[in-house]
């Protein structure tokens, strides 16, 4: 879920300059405010927690309330902020709609259980079938990062199940607008992560596609991180800022983290390299040369 954080921090630092170049402490904007997508996200996280997994026959009954008002708040969210005037408010809406699969999908501790838990649109919804297959393949690239954390075995179970193949160079994908605005979103996430090592080249391999999108961010963040881990130094930056800020949600996410069986959040300063007083010594020695 950090990784999630990471992901919608650095979207918004991109807003209206290009993101900084990653190094070893993550940028925080001064203003930015645990609100939006991941507020979104994390009650979903505690709704889970205090939900047991359903079988499929009640999956409506118990989500289709709670899911109906995601959406709303969802719409309110992309209403008010503008996140892009240029977009259209109901592909904005939908596509912040899909970041509900990144906790479902950290939560899930089979295939099966994954998909039927994954949140769905209302039927009547114009590209119900594309958006339900673009969220049950967001759920599944999380599910497959958790189990077998192999890159190449996530993208390569993935294009087989969905269809959804990565371009062969990182260039972002343009949708034609309906259905294939939802297909295009997809490929973007697995070709972003297809030519990513690591968090921080995932992150950066985004904005040199092209993309802006939030939900975009969110979604490889959280699952290059579940790939490749979180920098140690970043983690503890992340999770200082969400307990400052908002105590109650590094609760839920710890909590989800006993569940899940991977921990990410750290609360403790990480230890400085054993070489480092050494270095300091140098640098000043250096310094006093010249």
């Amino acid at each position: 879920m950090l990784g999630f954080v990471l992901g919608d921090m650095y979207c918004r630092l991109g807003s209206y300059r290009p993101p900084p170049r990653l190094g070893k402490h993550f940028p925080i904007a001064l203003e930015y405010q645990l609100r939006g997508r991941v507020s979104a996200a994390v009650m979903t996280i505690e709704t889970l927690l205090d939900t047991p997994y359903p079988q499929k026959k009640f999956r409506d009954l118990v989500y289709g309330a709670f899911i109906d008002r995601q959406r709303r708040l969802f719409a309110e969210h992309v209403i008010i902020a503008q996140l892009e005037s240029s977009q259209d408010v109901e592909l904005s809406v939908d596509l912040s709609f899909i970041s509900t699969a990144v906790p479902i999908g950290l939560l899930a501790i089979s295939e099966e259980i994954a998909l039927l838990t994954a949140p769905r649109p209302t039927k009547t919804h114009p590209h119900h079938d594309v958006l339900c297959q673009v969220l049950d393949c967001t759920a599944m690239l999380m599910f497959y990062a958790k189990v077998i954390r192999q890159r190449n075995a996530v993208l390569e179970n993935i294009g087989y199940q969905f269809g959804y193949q990565p371009a062969t160079e990182l260039s972002a994908r343009v949708g034609t607008g309906g259905d294939d605005d939802y297909e295009a979103f997809m490929v973007n996430v697995m070709t972003c992560l297809a030519h990513s090592h690591s968090l921080k080249e995932a992150l950066e391999n985004g904005v040199k596609m092209g993309i802006r999108e939030p939900a975009f961010f969110c979604i490889v963040g959280a699952v290059a991180s579940t790939l490749w881990g979180i920098p140690k130094p970043w983690a503890y930056q992340i999770s200082q800022f969400i307990q400052r800020h908002n105590a109650h949600y590094i609760q839920i996410l710890l909590r989800c983290e006993a569940r899940v069986g991977r921990a990410q959040i750290n609360l403790v300063p990480p230890k400085p390299p054993l070489c480092a007083p050494v270095k300091r010594q140098v640098i000043r020695f250096l310094r006093g040369a010249f």
